[in-house]
């Protein structure tokens, strides 16, 4: 088995499936890309360096699929990251309304963190769901069909979730 990097140590075993499963190392970039992120949150230039290492790629080839693909966070993002879709149908659906109710009720501004670190949020191509617009992606799950009301409980429920995960940590 490859030694692994510090970021991805904890996960050798199945980072090692996940290769085994492909004709070539390359091939598993998006795979290893994903474990990244599940586990910072982002993906850093030093994950890239270590990923490109595993694969025996250069890190400029790792960059060029992470810059690529709009999934992986190149930044440090909230716990509860919000993908507002930004394209045609979800515009003309209220897209800009609902992100200026999010800033507005919640403080949940367009590209930055949250002072307590829950919430991120950015704009977004196309995600795929133009029948419920408007639509977001929260971490990588879909809400469509977005309303005020609707956003409320969705942040009521991430809080109460952080607020889970904090108690049982102490």
């Amino acid at each position: 088995m490859t030694a692994m990097p510090e970021i991805l140590k904890d996960d050798a075993e199945e980072i090692e499936r996940l290769i085994g499963k492909y004709p070539s190392r390359r091939s598993a970039m998006l795979p290893l890309l994903w474990i990244v992120q599940r586990r910072a949150g982002w993906v850093s230039q030093g994950a890239m360096e270590e990923v490109a290492g595993i694969l025996g790629v250069t890190v400029a080839e790792v960059y060029e699929v992470v810059s690529f693909y709009t999934m992986f966070q190149q930044k440090p993002v909230g716990r509860f990251h919000i993908a507002l879709c930004d394209t045609l149908s979800c515009a003309i659906c209220g897209t800009h309304e609902i992100a200026a109710y999010l800033a507005e009720k919640h403080g949940i501004e367009m590209r930055k963190v949250t002072g307590d670190g829950l919430f991120s949020m950015e704009p977004v191509e196309c995600i795929g769901a133009c029948a419920n617009a408007p639509a977001l992606l929260l971490n990588e799950d879909l809400v469509g069909d977005l309303t005020p009301a609707g956003i409320d409980a969705m942040i009521e429920e991430c809080r109460r979730k952080a607020g889970a995960t904090a108690a049982a940590a102490r």
